[in-house]
């Protein structure tokens, strides 16, 4: 199937290629992982025989499987951007979080939402609101200071380059930069400063603003659950999906990887 035609974005100098979407084949509807495994040598050949719309597993392997005409099921769907998304320990503890969380809440549970959030805080949990306005949350170091002396130790020490004397002085200073603070370092374990109390509550809290009410439980794991989302991979949604897709939209992975090959099982 041949490609349609460049679509050039403002500002960029080559054009966006819009990609080609796979032939229509037979629909294949996955309900398990089982099913998902047996399958797996028919999705590799599919993929095979149009690799240059396999890119777009990158955006969302959910959506790209069904362009190649492979159906999953919601708790499939789940399964694997969940997988996906997060290493093995991170994806169990959010797993723990999320469990406990919807035993608590009987709910949906949403975290990075801020007006979702605002709700735990206030309606659900009925806290009182806090002054915290111009507050940052307090942070764990990039770097610890055992591994700070030990980088410093490991420094070759300074030699003179010429053997000769010199006529003037010289100086020389190296200054680091002041670390900016990464959501993923926010130390939920920091003891909370006194607060003052606020004239009314937030309608909308960030993570950065719900960590000043984590002595709650409930926000506490909220809080932590919402850290480990934010840290996730961020597949695209259906729009944006499709605006990769056709060039209407640029994208780091459409601009570098070009294909993506699925290894077939071998034969038993």
């Amino acid at each position: 199937m041949a490609e349609k035609s460049p679509v050039r974005l403002q500002g960029l100098r080559a054009p966006v290629v819009a990609l080609a979407a796979p032939e229509k084949q037979t629909v294949i509807n996955i309900n398990s992982h089982r099913e998902l495994i047996a399958k797996a040598k028919e999705i590799a050949r599919r993929v095979q025989a149009a690799p240059g719309f396999s890119g777009m597993f990158l955006a969302n392997p959910v959506l790209a499987l069904e362009a190649y005409g492979i159906h999953l099921n919601p708790e499939m769907q789940h399964h694997v951007l969940t997988t996906l998304r997060h290493p093995p320990k991170l994806r169990t503890r959010r797993e723990e979080l999320e469990a406990k969380l919807k035993e608590s809440l009987g709910d949906s549970v949403k975290p990075t939402d801020p007006a979702w959030m605002a709700g735990l805080v206030f309606k659900l949990r009925k806290m009182k609101p806090r002054a915290i306005e111009g507050l940052q949350p307090a942070y764990k170091p990039a770097l610890n200071a055992t591994a700070i002396a030990r980088l410093q130790a490991a420094r070759p020490k300074a030699v003179p380059r010429y053997p000769e004397q010199r006529h003037f002085t010289t100086g020389f200073s190296l200054t680091v930069a002041p670390e900016n603070p990464a959501l993923r370092r926010m130390d939920l374990d920091a003891p909370l400063p006194d607060l003052a109390p606020a004239a009314k509550p937030q309608a909308t809290l960030t993570l950065e603003q719900a960590w000043f009410y984590k002595d709650d439980p409930v926000v506490h794991d909220a809080v932590e659950l919402g850290q480990i989302m934010r840290r996730g991979f961020p597949f695209r949604t259906p729009a944006e999906f499709r605006e990769i897709a056709k060039g209407a939209r640029v994208d780091a992975f459409r601009s570098f990887v070009r294909a993506v090959r699925l290894k077939a099982p071998a034969p038993k």
